[in-house]
């Protein structure tokens, strides 16, 4: 079956279903080997007795051959006479009676059971039953409709079982969807039991989180705007006081503050995509322009492309930004021995990929996930020399799913990061 494919095996359809069928061919192993271990020897012997004792009766009567073809037709028992009075058989395929004694009773490949009965005019008799046969084929067929019945429960069991199950699996198509950042998921409740009541919980538990994540971000959006006012009053009263190095550092603080300001609003403008307006760019140009931009600061950055034009539909504006917000992440992380950080640019089919490759000391691998978050830093002690808010990838994975694209951060065993931004690739064909 299907579900029992190596991607199941680990399911709880999975794992019932294994149950099932070991259970099912637990009950047909045992129930053979009781039917050929003990039943059918038995029952055999018995038989072989009472037919042994009812061939000396038939004998003693010294049956004729109408006799014997009446009780032949009567019991399918076959018999042959040899003696004083001649020989004669109701059957031509029967043995001789040498023969019969020389082979034995019983001859397996001819279903046939014999039994040597002197008469009482000096004669013999061989007799001819197939009750052995009978039985086996008796017990063949209480198998074979066994091994049908397990199949039948099986099936139906698998088919309960999937339906059973199915709010199991829709709950976890959920967690998937859930885990993707997806929040306006709602798994169907189509069941009233213990299923039902788990779907229900997870659907509050999503709504809950949605409303608390907006209502988060309705708060940074109103801190935002409201923050602007007092901040333009203090730079209008920084600009009385007389130079200085107390003006200076107040200055830098106010800038500081002006541009966290600046990409949380930066942050909520791009949701669901508003302000992004695309066209058909050439991509290499953009990490040119951005590469020049930091041609002084090391280590330095350089572009590697594998070719001289590769289009997409970009915003080039909000693209340059996503570039500098990782390079300028790859350099501010950077170690005094770090290489040059590399900007390169490739077609992949119907994709196109971006790459930051720093050689930094790398991400730690429980902080990857959370890379992207807003106000997260691996730097937990968010001191100067990194700098910054933990807004710019945040930003950046805005812009770039904005554009239909995704962005993702690759680890290296000993150090170095590289990001990677994959957008949709612009075919063109000119006639």
């Amino acid at each position: 079956m299907s579900e029992l494919a190596p991607g199941m095996r680990q399911s709880v359809f999975g794992k019932l279903m294994t149950v099932m069928l070991v259970m099912a061919a637990s009950l047909l192993v045992l129930v053979a080997g009781f039917f050929l271990l003990y039943i059918s020897p038995t029952l055999n012997g018995s038989i072989d007795g009472l037919v042994r004792e009812y061939a000396r009766v038939v004998a003693a009567s010294a049956p004729t051959y109408d006799t014997a073809k009446e009780l032949g037709a009567r019991l399918d028992l076959w018999i042959r006479y040899e003696g004083p009075d001649g020989a004669w058989t109701t059957s031509g395929d029967l043995p001789t009676i040498e023969e019969a004694r020389r082979t034995g009773a019983h001859r397996p490949f001819s279903g046939r059971d014999y039994y040597v009965v002197p008469a009482p005019s000096g004669g013999t008799y061989l007799f001819a039953w197939t009750f052995t046969q009978r039985t086996l084929n008796a017990h063949v067929i209480v198998l074979v409709l066994l091994l049908f019945l397990m199949v039948t429960v099986v099936f139906t069991t698998h088919a309960v079982l999937r339906r059973l199950l199915r709010p199991l699996r829709s709950l976890g198509d959920g967690v998937a969807r859930l885990s993707q950042g997806h929040l306006d998921v709602v798994v169907p409740n189509r069941s009233r039991d213990e299923f039902g009541a788990l779907t229900d919980a997870f659907n509050r538990m999503v709504a809950r989180v949605r409303d608390m994540i907006q209502a988060r971000d309705q708060l940074l959006r109103d801190v935002s705007h409201e923050l602007r006012s007092p901040v333009t009053r203090l730079k209008v009263a920084l600009a009385l006081l007389p130079d200085g190095d107390k003006k200076a550092r107040m200055a830098a603080d106010l800038a500081e503050m002006e541009m966290m300001i600046g990409e949380l609003l930066e942050l909520e403008r791009l949701r669901d995509g508003h302000g992004i307006r695309t066209a058909c760019q050439n991509v290499i140009p953009i990490l040119d322009q951005v590469a020049a931009n930091f041609h002084d600061r090391p280590p330095g950055v350089r572009v590697v492309s594998t070719a001289p034009e590769i289009l997409a539909d970009v915003d080039s504006d909000r693209m340059r930004t996503v570039i500098r917000n990782l390079v300028e992440n790859a350099i501010k992380y950077s170690l005094p021995d770090s290489r040059t950080v590399e900007l390169s640019a490739a077609g992949n089919g119907q994709q196109v990929v971006i790459r930051v490759t720093d050689d930094g000391p790398g991400i730690p691998e429980p902080d990857v996930p959370s890379v992207f978050e807003p106000f997260f830093r691996v730097d937990r002690s968010r001191s100067k020399r990194t700098g910054g808010y933990g807004l710019g990838l945040s930003i950046s994975k805005r812009i770039v799913e904005a554009h239909g694209g995704t962005i993702a951060v690759e680890t290296y065993a000993k150090r170095g990061a590289s990001f990677v931004v994959t957008l949709p690739k612009r075919e063109y064909h000119f006639v």
